[in-house]
């Protein structure tokens, strides 16, 4: 193997110009392919954000007024799956929002603080003031705090449909990047929306997060199986939004697609150059065999040569999709300064995209390397 592999080396170094249109080419292909795997992943994390930043993966209704014995219901389904992270049970109830004169209709959505947080982080999304922690709080949406110009700390009477009025404080507003939340939703604790709404110890809806959201129509599933004696309505966000749903995974196939075909074209091209070169050094291998080198080292020269040419080539292609990705960042921005896609750098998909650019520039030498191993030195030395 080391005579192969100092001969493949001598091969390269002889053909400069050659070895350097390979390694070329071959870095081209992988960086590209690189870039695009990063950028639709970037892209569709983006999507997901956007779509699902303000939506939960899963909810629970019930076909009743309310869930009775929630906090069971609520232990069960936290050990359907241990893809399930959060399970916020919850009250939804709707009513006006009364301030002065100004009267408009809103959704009061109560929630335990922390499942608030995990499910909607909506720590991060208060940009104004703090977030719930005690009963009679409310945090208000950005539209509507617009809209009524509310501040920190105004009292705000809740109306049911039956009249009756109830003052919150208001402690905080926030932003969940939707028009429609940002102007609807008064968010409570689970305490205060219960006390508003006359449920009691009853909920109106669950909702829950997982840790991928393309597994939610599965657990979905699975919590059907598991419910179906209760009468429990249960969705999941593809449901809901099948449109963004197909769009998000026709882009992710697309782009599978686009890497594939690359790194084909890049495999395409070893192919076509190593067995020009098999032909070019027909004299050399002749007379290697002649003197004594055995076919199947012969035919590992030409694999060693892909192997190098495969190792250099990703290592620049790597380069160049870290500058490819700079610049990205840096010119295609929003108008804010913003980049359109955040491009996330991921060490793991780099990693396997290198390995499987290796070891196709290695398998694309198999051709060339059968080549040169039926080589007939007798032949070559004889026709010159």
């Amino acid at each position: 193997m080391l005579t192969s592999l100092k001969i493949a080396i001598r091969f390269l170094r002889s053909s400069k110009i050659q070895t350097f249109i390979i390694i070329f080419g071959i870095a081209i292909g992988i960086s590209v392919q690189i870039f695009v795997g990063l950028l639709s992943q970037g892209l569709e994390k983006s999507l997901l954000s956007k779509v699902i930043g303000s939506m939960v993966h899963i909810s629970v209704t019930s076909n009743k007024d309310g869930i009775e014995s929630w906090q069971t219901i609520e232990n069960e389904i936290k050990k359907i799956s241990n893809e399930i992270t959060t399970v916020a049970p919850g009250v939804q109830y709707n009513a006006l929002i009364e301030l002065g004169r100004k009267k408009e209709n809103i959704q009061v959505r109560g929630f335990f603080p922390k499942d608030a947080d995990e499910l909607y982080n909506m720590k991060d999304k208060v940009y104004e003031g703090k977030m719930i922690d005690k009963d009679g709080e409310a945090l208000i949406g950005k539209d509507l705090k617009d809209k009524l110009r509310i501040n920190i700390g105004d009292k705000i009477n809740i109306v049911n449909f039956d009249g009756k009025k109830t003052q919150l404080t208001v402690v905080g507003f926030y932003d969940l990047g939707a028009v429609k939340i940002n102007s609807a939703w008064i968010i409570t604790n689970l305490k205060t929306a219960q006390d508003l709404s006359e449920l009691g110890d009853e909920i109106t809806f669950m909702e829950i997060s997982v840790k991928d959201p393309y597994n939610a129509d599965v657990i979905q599933n699975k919590m059907q199986s598991f419910f179906k004696d209760k009468d429990l309505n249960i969705k999941n966000w593809k449901e809901e939004n099948e449109l963004i749903a197909s769009a998000i995974i026709g882009q992710r196939i697309c782009s599978i697609i686009i890497q594939f075909f690359v790194l084909l074209a890049a495999a395409l091209s070893i192919i076509s150059i190593l067995n020009i070169s098999v032909v070019q050094k027909y004299k050399q291998i002749g007379i290697l065999k002649a003197m004594g080198i055995k076919d199947d080292s012969a035919a590992l020269v030409f694999i060693l040569q892909a192997f190098i040419l495969g190792v250099i080539g990703t290592a620049v292609g790597i380069f160049f999709t870290l500058l490819y990705i700079k610049g990205f960042n840096k010119y295609i921005i929003t108008s804010d300064g913003k980049p359109i896609v955040d491009i996330i750098i991921s060490i793991r998909f780099i990693g396997v995209s290198s390995l499987i650019a290796v070891a196709s520039s290695t398998l694309a030498a198999i051709l060339p390397a059968l080549k040169s191993f039926k080589l007939n030195p007798v032949e070559v030395i004889k026709n010159g």
